[in-house]
């Protein structure tokens, strides 16, 4: 039952709905001087985070541009979620109060969950270690604004996300890098997309005898709002 889509980065689509704290903002600052302080004087703000958070929130349907985990309660582990630069603002200052630089991540510091003996790295996305410390290179990181994202990866029953086998090579270097830049294959996303998988092959094993029933389960299920909704599609699209 598996159909043709695939993605783990999930597109962001290039947005001129910009908040208007942030749009002032930048063009008070197009080039600020200390982007670490500009951003954090942006975000202290409670008005300006709040409309900066709400807008982003609802541009991503409520998901993790990254790993697609939902970020209401993080599927219930309480991990929160934090602003992050697609391309870090130290070295692109003119992209510090961009919109379409900035997305939101799962994670609210980083230190949620604790590393153990089987997970010995669980934290991804916009805080893991080589994304927060801007240790990638930018030629191969596989941006969620770039139209194609969500063609260079495929998920596996086991959870995990691997290059679409369809890549050439250089592509392929780019899915792995940014499967390495965020920690996409950690013991923690993977086991939560091989639960989400698994289930919804075993529900619509049950169901597959009452086609109605089945019609309604899956509308329900390929909501944009699901997490891990292109892994979903993938496996029962």
């Amino acid at each position: 039952m598996e159909s043709q889509a695939r993605a783990s980065v999930k597109y962001l689509p290039v947005s001129s709905d910009i908040p208007p704290l942030l749009q002032s903002c930048k063009k008070r600052q197009p080039i600020p001087i200390n982007p670490t302080e500009a951003w954090q004087r942006f975000t202290r703000r409670t008005a300006s985070r709040k409309q900066l958070k709400t807008a982003l929130h609802a541009r991503q349907n409520g998901l993790c541009v990254y790993c697609e985990i939902t970020l209401d309660n993080s599927e219930n582990q309480n991990i929160g979620s934090h602003f992050d630069h697609i391309l870090p603002k130290e070295k692109h200052p003119t992209l510090t109060f961009d919109y379409d630089n900035l997305v939101l991540s799962c994670f609210a510091t980083g230190g949620e969950i604790k590393a153990d003996e089987q997970d010995t790295a669980p934290v991804s996305c916009g805080h893991a270690e080589l994304k927060r410390t801007n240790n990638f290179h930018e030629t191969l990181f596989i941006k969620p604004t770039d139209s194609n994202c969500e063609h260079y990866f495929s998920f596996e029953l086991d959870g995990g996300a691997i290059p679409h086998a369809g890549l050439g090579s250089s592509d392929t270097d780019k899915a792995e890098h940014t499967l390495e830049v965020l920690n996409l294959n950690c013991l923690r996303l993977k086991r939560l997309r091989e639960d989400t998988i698994t289930q919804l092959y075993q529900i619509v094993s049950e169901l597959h005898s009452d086609n109605d029933v089945l019609k309604r389960f899956l509308t329900l299920e390929l909501q944009e709002n699901k997490s891990f909704i292109n892994a979903r599609k993938q496996h029962v699209g």
